[in-house]
This record gives structure tokens, C-alpha cells and sequence, in this order.
């Protein structure tokens, strides 16, 4: 595991205080781990879906690489009104999942 140091001013530091407080969480690093996971996770799939809205890569590609199923990835896409497949994405999807 990494080691990652991070200042937080005392409005941050208040509400992250508060959240726990609420959750009963104990442990402030696990949780600013958890809060970082979701937040990461969240900033990937918004990436990932914009670069399918785009064409440039495939919804197929797209969930491989959030390590999601592809049903959760086009729930993701519809979710952001992301244009659906279109021919030329169910090609690049077949031929991916082919290889």
C-alpha cells in the first residue's frame, strides 16, 4: 500500500468530521479511502463515458477498463444521455469480444 500525505483546510476537515460522526466511522483513514475509491471511480466512469460519446473507444472497451459488466456500463451512459450503440459500436463490440 502507498503512502499519500494531503492537507485539508478546516471546512473539509469539519465536514469530513461530521460524516463520520453520522456513520459512526472509527477510522478516518479507511474512510477517506472508501470516499476516495467512490470519488474515483465516479470521475472514471464520467471519463469513460465521454470517451464513448465521442467514438473513441467502445462501450465494451469502456467497461473492461472500469472493470464493470457492460449492462452497468450502458446504465452509466444512459444515465449521462450518452447516444447509444449505433452500427459502427456493435462492430467494434463483436470484433473486441471476439479477440
Amino acid at each position: 500500500m502507498k503512502i499519500l500525505s494531503v492537507r485539508i483546510d478546516d471546512d473539509l476537515d469539519q465536514k469530513l468530521n461530521f460524516l463520520m460522526e453520522k456513520l459512526k466511522k472509527r477510522d478516518k483513514s479507511s474512510y477517506i479511502r472508501q470516499l476516495l475509491e467512490k470519488s474515483l471511480t465516479e470521475e472514471m466512469l464520467e471519463v469513460l463515458c465521454k470517451q464513448v460519446g465521442e467514438k473513441n473507444i467502445s462501450t465494451w472497451k469502456a467497461a473492461e477498463i472500469a472493470g464493470v459488466s457492460l449492462r452497468k456500463m450502458m446504465e452509466e451512459l444512459k444515465k449521462r444521455n450518452v447516444p447509444g450503440y449505433d452500427e459502427q459500436a456493435i462492430k467494434e463490440d463483436i470484433k473486441y469480444a471476439l479477440e
